[in-house]
């Protein structure tokens, strides 16, 4: 009798401890799952680990992840909304080596980012505050329908996305290494790089080569080839803006481009003319010939304009190098002068050497710009335009035209 009763004490006492334990697990669960707010979106999980509203003082960091449950590329855009701030900045990092930063303000960060089938991308979001001022707001992330065929949309569509190059910059390209995504002043962007077949496009009775897709959708286009008119780049003043080249520029598109002005969007060239200490060498020849490091995001003087030249950062993305490079599609057997960037290389006996692309292909630097040389000019299509044609050099993309 006592061996019972001391039984259905101890069956009592488990009860009591199991209940107690599933209390305390399901009081556990549920604290976990407020802390996150996972939604589901398509095939994308968005885990908003910190939740999808902030409202901080001083410095903080919050992180979120999105993962792709299909086995095929999706896109999808993060967005800031609702923000109340004063003097506050913010850096965005990601996983895979994607960094953008800005004012904190209600905006679009990224409207296109792509992530691969069955891949989760992990990010942090940093702001920074100088002092203990109070800020909020809300973050979305969430999928992109690619039903549309603009521009932009098309040319994600038919190209697979890669974070990485086959080679290092500074290395002639000489394979076709795809659209790979960077990031620019506006946010992510996706560039060519190599011996790409299925970017030309026929815009204004020319033919051109697809750059990238910049950070805020629009689409950067050079022309493949020079126009008639050689020329210097500058007399007296080589800041872009108030050069020969750009006078240049501008009444070659007021010639042949101003019918289709519409479809050209104001955008913000880099003219990098800020030197080092030793007041002769200019900051772009040691990120690109020293360091080879080159980059989307301007580091000199942002001129909003609808026509302007390669950047020799834009040029060594796509595949260049000081070396000759006959294979990437920069390259073009037609061009018979040297060409001119607006990237500066240094002075010399108060002249000016801006950064050159030779009719090899290749990176120079030993040319002032008093000298006539070749203009290839640079514009960008709005980002709501819409395309028909693959690419290729048999069809490439044509910007169908609104009637009106």
């Amino acid at each position: 009798m006592r061996f019972r009763f001391k039984s259905i004490l101890s069956i009592i006492f488990l009860l009591i401890i199991g209940c107690a334990s599933i209390g305390i697990g399901y009081l556990f669960y549920t604290e976990v799952i407020e802390a996150a707010d996972i939604v589901v979106d398509g095939d994308l999980t968005i885990n908003y680990i910190n939740g999808d509203s902030f409202k901080y003082k001083g410095n903080t960091t919050i992180e979120f992840s999105v993962t792709n449950s299909s086995s095929e590329q999706r896109y999808y855009y993060i967005q800031l909304s609702d923000v109340y701030a004063n003097g506050i900045t913010y850096i965005l990092k990601s996983s895979n080596n994607l960094e953008v930063s800005n004012e904190l303000k209600s905006d679009i960060i990224s409207e296109q980012i792509a992530i691969q089938g069955n891949e989760t991308i992990n990010y942090t979001l940093e702001f920074i505050s100088e002092d203990e001022s109070e800020y909020s707001g809300k973050l979305t992330v969430g999928l992109k329908k690619t039903d549309s065929n603009t521009f932009f949309e098309t040319i994600l569509k038919n190209n697979k996305i890669s974070e990485t190059k086959l080679t290092n910059f500074m290395e002639n390209a000489t394979l076709n290494e795809g659209l790979i995504q960077s990031q620019d002043d506006t946010g992510i962007a996706y560039y060519f790089r190599g011996a790409i077949s299925n970017n030309n496009v026929s815009f204004g009775d020319f033919n051109w080569k697809i750059v990238k897709i910049n950070g805020d959708g629009s689409v950067k286009l050079v022309l493949d080839g020079i126009i008639e008119e050689i020329g210097k780049y500058y007399e007296e003043d080589y800041d872009f803006s108030n050069s020969e080249i750009n006078k240049t520029l501008n009444s070659w598109y007021e010639t042949y481009l101003k019918d289709y002005s519409d479809y050209i969007a104001y955008y913000k060239f880099c003219n990098d003319v800020n030197k080092e200490s030793d007041g002769t060498t200019f900051i772009a020849y040691n990120r690109i010939i020293t360091n080879k490091i080159p980059t989307y995001i301007c580091l000199g003087n942002l001129i909003n304009t609808k026509i302007g030249l390669l950047t020799i950062d834009e040029v060594a993305m796509a595949g260049a190098s000081t070396f000759g490079n006959q294979d990437y599609y920069l390259y073009n057997e037609s061009i018979k002068t040297d060409y001119y960037t607006m990237s500066s290389a240094k002075m010399s006996n108060n002249l000016y050497y801006p950064f050159i692309i030779n009719t090899n292909g290749a990176i120079t630097y030993e040319t002032n710009g008093t000298l006539l040389r070749g203009i290839r000019p640079v514009i960008n299509i709005i980002k709501t335009a819409k395309v028909e044609g693959l690419g290729t050099a048999e069809e490439p993309y044509k910007i169908i035209m609104e009637t009106k």
